[in-house]
């Protein structure tokens, strides 16, 4: 049995060597006391998931909840978790007590939009950090190698949101994230965004036996990333408009399923272009060009896709197969932040170091390419 999280599938795709050093070697670099990025990244995730638990606990409701209880909430959240943080490191230098201040501020502003989101839909946030394991039982997380092997996964995804509309409930999964992570169907192609189509995979596993006389539908699996941006405020104009410039640039990113009843669920608000999600409309209809959208059936190709290409990674990874062979796409390549380049010595003017590049496709040809494997996959069964 291989176990590990999707993130190590992804690390594999970009480099198989760099996986084999991290995973197979665990090479670690040294511990430091400081107060890294990484470390930012689980403040904001843990202050929002936090606001989200206590609203959730103490009743109350995203629709109705005021701007005074909103900032309250999210001041007494950030609190607790930074005086609780590494050793409370927050504390221990000037830099990092206005580094503290820095989370609240960017939490208020990504918790003010995150309200904003919720309240021009319809949709409802059911979990939070929603765990799931091969102990769950779902083929999403189990997945067979050969008879005798297997590739156990685990993962957790920051929000789930769910609408019932009749006989259908509507599935929504959101990834918080710190930096500026955009959804990229080539790099999913070549295994390096595998984690919200496996998520939302184990999501409509999990919500089917919740409500198993119900279609569970794909609505949306989305980025939203943690920022607080700056505008240029234009002449007379008022902090209604500015607030709405502000939430269009902290949009989020993903795929949204095209079907207009989905995307209303998901923006009763929307006209021409959302403000919340990557949709455009003209005359009542999706313009794709303009959407990062996918029908019904392409959303269930990218599943058997998703799935059919781990499976093969944990085949490789269980092959021994650990290549130096970096991926590079345009300027950017699997060797731009990692810690082993002393460990592999990879230099593409020694004979033998070539980068893994990925062939240029324009997003048609790849979505031929999903479902031509879907249709493959079909066969087989």
């Amino acid at each position: 049995i291989l176990s590990g999280s999707v993130t190590r599938l992804e690390q594999y795709a970009a480099c198989a060597y760099g996986h084999f050093l991290k995973y197979g070697l665990e090479l670690e670099e040294r511990a430091k006391f400081e107060l890294a990025p990484a470390d930012l990244g689980n403040l904001f995730h843990d202050s929002i998931d936090l606001c989200f638990e206590r609203v959730k606990d103490q009743g109350l409701d995203w629709q109705t909840i005021t701007e005074e209880q909103r900032k309250d909430l999210v001041h007494s959240c950030v609190e607790s978790v930074a005086s609780d943080y590494g050793n409370q490191i927050l504390g221990s230098s000037s830099r990092n007590a206005y580094l503290a201040k820095r989370v609240e501020q960017i939490t208020q502003r990504t918790v003010w939009a995150l309200q904003q989101q919720i309240q021009r839909g319809d949709f409802v946030p059911a979990g939070f950090e929603v765990s799931f394991s091969s102990a769950d039982n779902l083929n999403a997380m189990k997945i067979a190698l050969s008879e005798e092997e297997s590739l156990h996964l685990r993962g957790r995804i920051d929000r789930m949101d769910l609408c019932e509309d009749g006989d259908q409930v509507y599935v929504k999964i959101i990834d918080y994230k710190s930096g500026s992570t955009s959804f990229d169907l080539m790099a999913l192609y070549y295994g390096l965004q595998l984690q919200l189509v496996v998520y939302m995979d184990a999501v409509m596993e999990m919500t089917e036996r919740r409500y198993p006389e119900k279609k569970v539908v794909p609505a949306g699996l989305l980025y939203y990333n943690i920022s607080d941006p700056v505008v240029q405020k234009e002449e007379h104009a008022d902090a209604e408009m500015v607030d709405a410039q502000i939430l269009r640039q902290l949009r989020m990113n993903g795929l949204i399923n095209s079907e207009l009843e989905a995307i209303h669920h998901l923006d009763r608000t929307i006209e021409k272009e959302s403000d919340i999600i990557p949709v455009v409309l003209k005359n009542g209809e999706v313009q794709e060009s303009k959407s990062s959208v996918a029908n019904r059936e392409r959303f269930d190709s990218l599943r058997t896709y998703v799935h059919e290409k781990v499976r093969k990674i944990g085949q490789e990874i269980l092959d021994g197969r650990i290549s130096v062979e970096p991926y590079k796409n345009g300027q950017r390549s699997a060797c731009d932040y990692c810690p082993y380049h002393a460990v592999c010595g990879f230099d593409k003017k020694s004979a033998g170091y070539e980068f893994k590049k990925w062939k240029k496709m324009k997003s048609e040809e790849i979505w031929e390419e999903i479902c031509q494997t879907d249709q493959r996959e079909k066969k087989k069964k």
